[in-house]
């Protein structure tokens, strides 16, 4: 077990959900980034679910593995292709390279919901709004060893407030992660085994921490940014570990 069985009521700027003891979750926040990254749901699911059909028809018979005569378009070659790089990217190149006995014959719509489906498959969470090819130029996929400014991360530390701020003190380093919610428990408990770090986070969207969880190891999760010398979270969720701090 690795929450502790204490009731949860956290008073912030937006709704908690109840996810049982020990975790609580908001509504995904507004970010006030200066660059949207295919890591804030720009895409629907029901976009994606149109061009997978459409990728399934045109683009198979060469990105196919075992077999194929192109590169997969998941995962690390993925990554490598167009980390850095933004949505018109894509939609660029695959307009105009597939399909491979006619590029460009496809619809600019269908062509984006493909690139609804690149994203689905390499794990970048759908959100509320579908993609449009009008916003491509201003969603950039971020590289896999760039900066994190504006990423979903996770960190583990301990939890201490100063007045009205909340803190993540003696915490890890941060680390890019898909899922907004809570650390489940197979997760919580590899994290629960880490060594504490040297990094501090003020946590933003918190006005009221969960009753208990001062001095508490907890992981959180949350957008990161920076304020001058202090890096920042806007927490989208955080989960009680076992360990106290100093404990």
């Amino acid at each position: 077990m690795h929450s502790r069985p204490f009731s949860i009521g956290c008073i912030v700027a937006l709704a908690c959900f109840g996810l049982g003891p020990g975790a609580w979750s908001l509504e995904p926040v507004a970010v006030a980034a200066q660059e949207k990254t295919v890591e804030q749901g720009v895409y629907t699911a029901a976009q994606a679910a149109r061009g997978a059909k459409t990728f399934e028809t045109n683009c198979t018979a060469c990105h196919r593995e075992p077999g194929g005569t192109a590169p997969i378009l998941a995962g690390e070659r993925f990554a490598k292709t167009f980390g850095d790089a933004t949505l018109q990217t894509v939609f660029t190149t695959i307009k105009t390279t597939m399909p491979r006995s006619a590029p460009g014959t496809l619809t600019d719509a269908e062509y984006t919901d493909i690139v609804a489906h690149l994203l689905r498959i390499n794990s970048y969470a759908d959100g509320m709004s579908e993609l449009a090819l009008a916003d491509m130029p201003g969603i950039k996929i971020p590289g896999q060893s760039g900066s994190l400014d504006q990423a979903l991360v996770q960190v583990v530390g301990c939890l201490s407030r100063a007045g009205r701020n909340w803190t993540l003190t003696a915490a890890t380093d941060p680390a890019r992660t898909r899922d907004p919610e809570p650390a489940k428990d197979d997760e919580a408990s590899q994290l629960d085994a880490r060594p504490a770090g040297s990094r501090s986070f003020r946590l933003q969207q918190v006005f009221g921490g969960p009753t208990g969880w001062t001095d508490q190891r907890v992981a959180a999760k949350g957008f990161l940014s920076q304020g001058g010398a202090e890096e920042r979270i806007t927490v989208t969720s955080m989960r009680a570990l076992t360990a106290k701090c100093g404990g």
